[in-house]
């Protein structure tokens, strides 16, 4: 650096701190009396600058850090009742092999609906990068809002990302070909899987047909958590007809949609 005469000069000096400072308790004594105390473990270090003249300049550094900003925002557009990886990149900030932490906070109620699933650990090497796979399922087509926190086991620092999920539509579950002859009925099986948690409860108006001659039974049908059962889709023309397609939905407030 040089410094003109009898001028000034700036010095820029960075501040790139790893680590957060944190709250921390001290003893302290005053008046023969031990108390305890919070402050603030700052960073502390210092600048020294020898001058020509044989004396020196020395400057004491301090420094603060908050809690870190979300390493980013990540989106994605899944179906429902498909699971997706969402990949999410973790930066090793330190030079050694760090091992974190994960896990993540939905926003809003707790829904059985939805399945979010990773590693609970994994290790980053030092000063890289890497993907950390993330699955997500909803039975519901919505939108979802989390926070994915990794934090580093040794040290208590972490990072976070903001993830914004929205659940389309599913594809069609499968297709039943039912044929009779007039007033003849046939029936065919649907089966109804609940991976949630919680009993579902389905009454079969919660079925929507556009054709007269479909009917759903049992009236109404529980289902256990992580369980199946099956209501059954009779069929019974009072009239000849040529072949024609017709849609039989599900809609269920726990399972979400399923057509058929």
């Amino acid at each position: 650096m040089i410094v003109p005469a009898k001028g000034t000069a700036q010095f820029e000096v960075a501040y790139t701190p790893k680590t957060m400072t944190k709250m921390i308790t001290v003893k302290k004594t005053e008046n023969e009396v031990e108390t305890e105390v919070e402050e603030m473990q700052t960073h502390k270090g210092g600048l020294f600058f020898p001058l020509p003249n044989g004396t020196a300049l020395l400057y004491n550094l301090i420094g603060t850090a908050n809690e870190p900003e979300a390493e980013g925002n990540l989106t994605e557009t899944v179906v429902a009742k498909k699971a997706k990886n969402v990949m999410v990149p973790i930066k090793n900030w330190s030079r050694e092999s760090q091992r974190f932490s994960a896990k993540w906070e939905v926003e809003g109620d707790e829904d059985p609906a939805l399945f979010i699933r990773g590693a609970k650990t994994f290790d980053v090497g030092g000063s890289s990068t890497k993907d950390y796979k993330l699955n997500f399922l909803s039975l519901k087509t919505g939108s979802y809002k989390f926070k994915v926190t990794f934090k580093a086991e040794k040290t208590g620092e972490y990072a976070y990302f903001n993830v914004d999920v929205t659940v389309e539509e599913p594809d069609q579950v499968q297709t039943i070909e039912l044929a009779s002859q007039v007033r003849e009925e046939v029936s065919a099986l649907i089966n109804i899987e609940n991976p949630t948690d919680v009993e579902v409860v389905i009454p079969n108006t919660e079925f929507v047909c556009d054709n007269e001659y479909i009917e759903i039974t049992p009236a109404s049908l529980t289902v256990p958590p992580k369980s199946e059962k099956f209501f059954e889709v009779h069929y019974r023309p009072l009239m000849a007809s040529e072949e024609l397609t017709v849609d039989l939905t599900l809609k269920n407030a726990v399972l979400g949609s399923s057509k058929y």
